[in-house]
């Protein structure tokens, strides 16, 4: 199963403001991004993306004639925090939607949203010694690897990872990604706390770091850059 990690940056590095406006991308690359949700079955974002961002996660570009069928969309989210106003609670009926929680999910809150349509999956992590201090809030209490396993059982090729920086650095940290796609904007964000495209505690060193190779750049006519790597350690 091939695991990519999709998102764009300023070039300093930031996917939201202080203020958590991620408008980043341009028309030209949404259009892009919605073209490789066309060749994934699934998308997987955090909570904090759909508090945030409030975004519907289907193919609004490039559909053909008869229609394309949307991705399954899984959320990352510990405590079932999904409002029940989000747009993709409000499609869960339409279109095939699971939210991955932890036992520390309140039944009320995952009642309600089996009421709706969405399909719950329950992912604990187990003891892992360094690093159990983590912000579970962003989903990072849910055992990925068991998640990964489990949809590649179901049959899925590809999963598109839209997801924010902490999400991010729980699946780089795990080295669960084989492709990374970042759309470089040409703008300056700045901000000690404004959102990084990788969050978390970080590698404290360059060695333990992960590592990638450049397999691709282009430029499009808008200033954006378009950087694509391989990850180049093995799983």
């Amino acid at each position: 199963m091939k695991i990519i990690l999709n998102a764009a940056t300023s070039i300093d590095g930031k996917i939201a403001t202080v203020n958590g406006d991620t408008k980043i991308s341009s028309a030209l690359d949404l259009k892009r991004v919605h073209g490789l949700r066309r060749e994934v079955d699934v998308i997987l974002v955090g909570i904090s993306t759909v508090i945030n961002d409030d975004p519907l996660l289907t193919i609004r570009y490039g559909m053909n004639k008869k229609g394309t069928k949307n991705p399954i969309r899984i959320i990352i989210d510990s405590k079932a925090r999904i409002p029940l106003h989000s747009k993709i609670v409000k499609t869960a009926n339409k279109i095939e939607t699971r939210v991955v929680v932890t036992s520390k999910a309140p039944s009320k809150n995952l009642k309600k949203l089996e009421e709706r349509g969405l399909k719950i999956i329950m992912l604990d992590q187990g003891n892992e010694g360094e690093g159990e201090e983590r912000r579970e809030d962003n989903g990072e209490k849910v055992d990925l690897k068991k998640l990964f396993d489990q949809l590649e059982k179901e049959g899925v090729s590809n999963v598109l990872v839209e997801g924010g920086g902490e999400i991010n650095w729980s699946i780089i940290k795990n080295n669960l990604f084989d492709e990374i796609i970042i759309t470089i904007s040409p703008l300056i964000i700045g901000g000690k706390k404004a959102t990084s495209l990788v969050g978390g505690e970080g590698f404290k060193t360059i060695n333990e770091s992960v590592k990638i190779k450049l397999s691709r750049i282009q430029k499009k006519s808008n200033g954006e850059i378009i950087l694509q790597y391989k990850n180049i350690k093995i799983k």
